[in-house]
């Protein structure tokens, strides 16, 4: 069973943001430094994000000597894309991603 979890859309110089860090990107194949590709779902209203290969990567940090994966997403088409949403659901598959808007009505 994917696990899922609730993360606050923010504002970056204008854009929205998205922020994932931590052991969940990492147990679903997002490791430090990996690639991965981003797919936008314009009817469907979601992202999703594939591990393996891709044109970005996992960005790494550090916390208290422990290194932790990064998957900092902040552009226009964040709120655009969950246009009425404060927040999105993501869930964490195998090497999978998936990212949608909650509706603020349901939050």
């Amino acid at each position: 069973m994917n696990k899922k979890k609730s993360y606050k859309i923010g504002n970056h110089r204008g854009n929205g943001r998205i922020f994932l860090e931590g052991e969940l990107i990492r147990s679903s194949g997002f490791n430090c430094g990996v690639p991965y590709t981003r797919v936008d779902n314009i009817e469907g209203g979601e992202i999703s994000l594939f591990s393996g290969r891709g044109s970005r990567r996992v960005t790494q940090a550090t916390r208290k000597g422990k290194s932790r994966p990064i998957i900092d997403l902040s552009d226009s088409t964040i709120l655009d894309r969950f246009a009425g949403c404060s927040r999105v659901e993501v869930e964490f598959g195998n090497g999978l991603l998936i990212i949608r808007g909650v509706n603020n009505a349901t939050q």
